[in-house]
C-alpha cells in the first residue's frame, strides 16, 4: 500500500519489546522498514526496558519511536492500581509504598514524578499520554515542559531537596523492577 501511494507511513504498536523489535528487523530485512513503532509501559519509573531497544529499533530503520503510557496504564497514578492491571503483586505493593511515601509531601504527586521522569527521556521521538479531559491535556503539556527543564533521565535534579529525596527513595523502591515486564498476552488468557 505504501508503494502504491495509498499510505504514507506504516508502523506497529504493542507491549512486548522483543516482539516489536523482531517485527521491525524482519521488515527491514525484507526491504520495507517500518516508519514508526509505539511501545507502551516500557519507559517509566518502574521499567526502563525501552532504553536498550531504542538503538536496535533505529538500526532496524524505524524513524519514529513513540513511548506511551508514562503512568504504566494507571499503575503510577495517585489512585489505587486498577484491579485489571497485569503487573505482579510485588510491583503493585512497591508502587503502593511509593504512593504512601509521596503522600508525606504536599508538594508533588507520584503521577507528577512519573511524568517528569518519563518525559525527560529524549531518545524517543514522541511521548504519548492518554487524557480524558482538556484539563488533563493541559496538565500533560505542563508536565512535559517541566520534565524538559528537569532532565531527570540525564541525572537532573528537582530544585526542592525534599522532593529530590522522595524521588531518590522511589527509584530505590522500584529499582528491582527496572527490567520487569508482565506477560503479554497474560498467561490466563
Amino acid at each position: 500500500l505504501k508503494q502504491q501511494g495509498l499510505v504514507r507511513k506504516v508502523g506497529i504498536s504493542g507491549y512486548p519489546l522483543d516482539v516489536l523489535l523482531r517485527i521491525c528487523q524482519i521488515q527491514q530485512g525484507r526491504g520495507f522498514p517500518l516508519d514508526a513503532c509505539l511501545s507502551y509501559c516500557n519507559y517509566n519509573l518502574h521499567c526502563q526496558a525501552l532504553t536498550a531497544a531504542v538503538p536496535k529499533l533505529r538500526a532496524a530503520g524505524v524513524e519514529t519511536i513513540i513511548a506511551a503510557s508514562p503512568l504504566s496504564m494507571g499503575l503510577l497514578s495517585d489512585d489505587e492500581t486498577p484491579e485489571w492491571h497485569p503487573a505482579k503483586s510485588e510491583l503493585k505493593a512497591a508502587v503502593k509504598q511509593c504512593i504512601d511515601l509521596v503522600r508525606s509531601s504536599d508538594k508533588i504527586s507520584l503521577a507528577e514524578i512519573a511524568e517528569n521522569y518519563a518525559f525527560s527521556y529524549n531518545d524517543v521521538d514522541v511521548h504519548l499520554v492518554g487524557a480524558k479531559t482538556a484539563q488533563e491535556v493541559e496538565h500533560a503539556l505542563r508536565a512535559y515542559a517541566h520534565a524538559q527543564q528537569l532532565q531527570l533521565h540525564a541525572y537532573g535534579k528537582y530544585e526542592d531537596d525534599n522532593i529530590q529525596r522522595i524521588c531518590a527513595q522511589i527509584k530505590t523502591i522500584l529499582e528491582p523492577f527496572a527490567e520487569y515486564t508482565w506477560p503479554s498476552p497474560p498467561t490466563n488468557a
